[in-house]
C-alpha cells in the first residue's frame, strides 16, 4: 500500500468519525536540532497537526516538512530537503500508532502518557515507545514531548565531508494545544 495514502487514511478516519467527546485535534509546534562538533543546525515548524481518539487509544500527528524554518542558511535548508529528508519524495514526518496510557479528563496536574508508534521519515518506518508530558489547562489538552531520533533509523546518511557538521541523533521537541472544536 502507498504509504502516503495510509498516512492520509489515518488522519482522515480520525477526523472523520462522527464528533464523540472522544477525539481531540491538536496544533502545535515542533523543532529539531543537530549538535555537532562543527556546527549546531536548528528549525522548526508550527504547522503540527495532531488527532487523538481517547476511545480507541489511536492518534496520528504530522508535520510538512517544507514548514520548517530557521537554518543557518537557504543553503543548508536546502540539503536538508534535498539530500537528507528527500522533501518531493516524503513530504510529511509521521508519527501514528497508540496511546499506552489513558489521559485522564479530571487530570489537573502533569500526567506522563506513553505512546508507541511508528515514525515515517525519509520513506521508513521506525517503531518506538515515546514518553510525553500532558496537562489540562484552561480546559484544553497541551502535550509536549522531548526526544532523539537516530538518522540510521530512517537511512540518512551523512557524508564524510560533513561528519562533523550533523550529529548522528536529532533532538526533537515538541508543544501542542488542543484546539477546541
Amino acid at each position: 500500500m502507498n504509504t502516503i495514502f495510509l498516512i492520509w487514511s489515518i488522519f482522515y478516519s480520525l477526523w472523520i468519525q462522527p464528533v464523540s467527546g472522544s477525539r481531540i485535534s491538536f496544533k502545535g509546534e515542533v523543532r529539531f536540532t543537530s549538535d555537532a562538533p562543527l556546527e549546531v543546525i536548528s528549525a522548526s515548524s508550527d504547522k503540527l497537526l495532531g488527532v487523538i481518539d481517547h476511545s480507541t487509544g489511536d492518534f496520528a500527528f504530522s508535520v510538512k516538512l517544507k514548514s520548517f524554518q530557521g537554518f543557518n542558511s537557504a543553503l543548508q535548508a536546502e540539503h536538508f530537503h534535498e539530500n537528507y529528508m528527500r522533501t518531493a519524495l516524503y513530504p510529511n514526518l509521521t508519527y501514528s500508532g497508540k496511546l499506552l496510557d489513558k489521559m485522564e479528563e479530571n487530570s489537573s496536574s502533569i500526567i506522563e502518557v506513553r505512546t508507541k508508534g511508528k515514525f515515517y521519515i525519509n520513506g521508513v518506518w521506525s517503531e518506538r515507545i515515546l514518553k510525553h508530558k500532558a496537562r489540562k489547562e484552561k480546559n484544553r489538552w497541551i502535550i509536549e514531548s522531548d526526544f532523539k531520533i537516530k538518522l540510521d533509523d530512517h537511512q540518512i546518511t551523512i557524508p564524510k565531508i560533513v561528519h562533523k557538521k550533523i550529529a548522528e541523533e536529532i533532538h526533537i521537541q515538541i508543544y501542542a494545544n488542543q484546539v477546541k472544536e
